[in-house]
């Protein structure tokens, strides 16, 4: 009996936007309660895994995040990081988003998007293969039937959150001191603020670098470089710790 043309199945439901050449298609699969995100692009062949019982998911295409919300932001003891991990372009919007009930170490990052100047991502090469590691609060993805996949992730055992607000004052730690609430925030804006500044020492380091060095340029010019390139880096890591 041929299906309808409005039911999609679970292999159609799972798949995220990809070019057509891709060879690798990025999709979302779900089995034995745990959910996989399979995003060649970013992390090659390793499948970044999370138990489902700790997965909200929001179809965006239907329910967009409300511009205008009632209650005011809570500040958190740990700044949310939600990336767009895009799977076409930069561009584009996400349709579908995936919150944790507690932060999840991202897989190694290949060393592609970890230099790719069109991404923004939260986290780097070196990062997530740190002991330490880099956690996100959750992703935001551009899935090709994102109503279907948020029918089989919640079919699977997730949850949907309607008011991230109240999601985030059940799920991370707010601060309710004002003092402390006043130091963290301004904290986190010096923190973006030498972010920015290493961002605009950087490029033009970049860009000036062929006319000042050239294919055999003086010893102090690449001297000068380099230290540009360590410090707008070592600037970069100041500023985004200070900015969790």
């Amino acid at each position: 009996m041929p299906r309808k043309s409005d039911e999609v199945t679970p292999a159609e439901a799972t798949r995220l936007k990809a070019y057509w050449y891709a060879v690798r298609k990025p999709r979302v699969v779900h089995e034995a309660g745990v959910v996989s995100l399979v995003l060649p692009g970013y992390f090659g062949d390793r499948p970044w895994s999370i138990p489902v019982d700790r997965v909200a998911v929001r179809d965006l295409s239907s329910a967009p995040l409300p511009e205008d919300i009632p209650e005011p932001e809570p500040v958190l003891a740990r700044q949310v990081t939600i990336p767009y991990l895009f799977t076409t372009g930069p561009l584009t919007l996400p349709n579908l988003l995936l919150m944790f009930t507690e932060p999840q170490r991202v897989p190694p990052l290949r060393l592609g998007p970890a230099m790719a100047p069109n991404s923004d991502l939260p986290f780097g090469y070196f990062s997530t293969r740190a002991e330490r590691g880099a956690y996100v609060d959750g992703v935001k993805l551009r899935a090709e039937n994102p109503s279907g996949l948020e029918r089989l992730l919640l079919a699977a055992g997730a949850t949907r959150f309607e008011d991230p607000v109240r999601w985030l004052h059940r799920h991370r730690q707010v601060i309710t001191d004002a003092a402390d609430q006043e130091r963290i925030t301004r904290r986190r804006v010096v923190g973006h603020r030498i972010q920015l500044a290493a961002a605009f020492v950087w490029v033009p380091a970049v860009i000036g670098e062929e006319a000042l060095i050239g294919e055999d340029g003086p010893l102090w010019a690449i001297l000068l470089l380099l230290a540009v390139i360590v410090g707008t880096l070592g600037l970069s890591v100041v500023g985004g710790r200070r900015a969790r």
